[in-house]
C-alpha cells in the first residue's frame, strides 16, 4: 500500500514539474542537495552545455560537474549529479 501511495505521489509531482517547465521553456530550478550533490529540472530552451555551465557556477564553485545525469521527460530536462 505504501509503495502505491509513494508512486502516485511521485507521478503527481512529476506531472506538476512537467507542466511548469513546459509552460516556461526558459525555467531553471537547481537544488543543492548538499555534499556536492545537485538535482533539478529545466525548460526545453536550455542546452546540456548551458546547464553544465550554470550548475558549475552556482553549485560547483566554477568547475563543471564531475558527474551529470540528464534525461528528457515530457519536454523538459530532469538532471542530477555531483561536483
Amino acid at each position: 500500500m505504501k509503495t502505491t501511495i509513494r508512486s502516485a505521489s511521485l507521478a503527481c509531482a512529476l506531472a506538476l514539474i512537467a507542466g511548469a517547465a513546459a509552460a516556461n521553456p526558459n525555467k531553471l530550478d537547481i537544488d543543492n542537495d548538499g555534499g556536492g550533490q545537485f538535482s533539478g529540472h529545466a525548460g526545453s530552451n536550455w542546452t546540456e552545455d548551458q546547464l553544465r555551465a550554470q550548475i558549475g557556477a552556482q553549485i560547483c564553485g566554477g568547475a563543471l560537474p564531475r558527474q551529470f545525469d540528464l534525461r528528457i521527460l515530457s519536454g523538459y530536462w530532469l538532471f542530477s549529479g555531483s561536483c
